[in-house]
């Protein structure tokens, strides 16, 4: 009767292992982006901004930018010459979110 506990055991650490696999199966990079695509620029005004930096479930900085005229917000590639601005001015600013607007009046000169 020794024999059954040794096999549950086993059992119960075989499906754990399956359950493990299966969850790390469904891993794809870059999945749980906030941004899905991204555009260059904008012309319209930007009242404020927001800097994600990559994560492990998601390998991409994220800027994301709301406009002024209908609050909508916009993804801006990081790499884009406003997206590279946004992130330099976010890191200078120590990531202080009061000085954020610094930022944004430095866009608009």
């Amino acid at each position: 009767m020794a024999f059954v506990p040794t096999v549950s055991s086993l059992l119960v650490v075989f499906l754990l292992g399956v359950c493990i696999q299966l969850d790390g199966a469904q891993y794809v990079p870059g999945a749980r982006c906030i941004c899905p695509g991204t555009i260059m620029h904008t012309s319209e005004t930007i009242v404020d901004f927001e800097i994600i930096e990559n994560t492990f479930y998601c390998d991409n900085v994220e800027v994301i930018v709301t406009l002024e005229e209908d609050g909508a917000k916009r993804c801006l590639n990081p790499e884009g010459q406003k997206g590279r601005f946004f992130i330099q001015c976010w890191n200078k600013i120590n990531k202080d979110g009061k000085q954020k607007k610094r930022c944004l009046k430095k866009k608009k000169e």
